[in-house]
């Protein structure tokens, strides 16, 4: 399976015809009907858990909306962070009080060849983190990064946005209207890239196969994430003459 996910990364590179390749660094993400044909994979760098079999509903959210946006358009490699003792009680999934296994997974994700690379989580300018951004972004890779849901006036993650600039992209939350949600986190300077997406009750799928919906910049980042990777694949396309 390692070796079968490397391939479809690599043609995903440099071909202008195979299906782009997007990592959901999250939680897990469970194979359900509508993810089962482009769910390639998944790796745990966490744990030695159970493939598709993720404890939280939070990475099925976040792969769901990527999938309904990119019209079922993209294959989709999950890298599961998350924390294999849970989450305490006053913290939202996922969680990872170490930053190692979300720079592996962004390592991974290069190492596979993505075309992009989501990450809906919370993230402080953890220097690793940064330096991995850096090098993803370095390949070329499109990195999508969520804003943050404390309402401030500045993201955290802003150095990895700088980091990865013009590529690395944070995402702020709208409302279904277009007007930007309380708990956003907002941009405070135009020296890196920042887009706002609708992020409150987006429609989605749980790890269980349920209707249910989703609120935080999480839920807006795939949104984009979904469109960066289809005009990517347009301007390939147009390139190559194959529009």
């Amino acid at each position: 399976m390692r070796l079968l996910l490397f391939l479809i990364g690599l043609m995903a590179s440099v071909s202008a015809t195979a299906r782009p390749l997007v990592a959901v660094v999250d939680s897990g993400v469970a194979r359900t009907p509508q993810l089962a044909q482009v769910l390639v994979g998944e790796y745990d760098l966490a744990g030695k858990r159970p493939a598709f079999s993720p404890r939280y509903d939070h990475g099925t959210m976040v792969a769901t909306i990527l999938d309904r946006e990119a019209k079922g358009a993209v294959d989709i490699v999950s890298i599961r962070i998350d924390d294999p003792a849970g989450c305490p009680a006053d913290r939202s999934p996922p969680c990872q009080p170490s930053s190692r296994p979300i720079v592996q997974a962004i390592d991974k994700a290069v190492e596979l060849g993505v075309t992009a690379i989501n990450l809906s989580l919370a993230l402080a300018n953890d220097p690793g983190i940064t330096e991995a951004v850096r090098r993803a972004s370095a390949k070329g890779i499109i990195v999508v990064m969520a804003a943050g849901n404390n309402g401030r006036d500045h993201p955290d993650n802003i150095a990895m946005a700088r980091a990865g600039f013009p590529r690395a992209v944070l995402v702020g939350a709208t409302d279904p209207a277009g007007n930007p949600w309380r708990g956003t986190n907002r941009p405070d300077a135009d020296d890196y890239l920042y887009v706002w997406r609708r992020g409150v009750d987006v429609p989605t799928i749980s790890a269980a196969g349920l209707e249910v919906t989703g609120t935080g910049t999480s839920f807006a980042a795939p949104i984009e994430t979904a469109r960066r990777v289809l005009a990517a694949s347009r301007e390939v396309a147009a390139l190559n003459g194959t529009h």
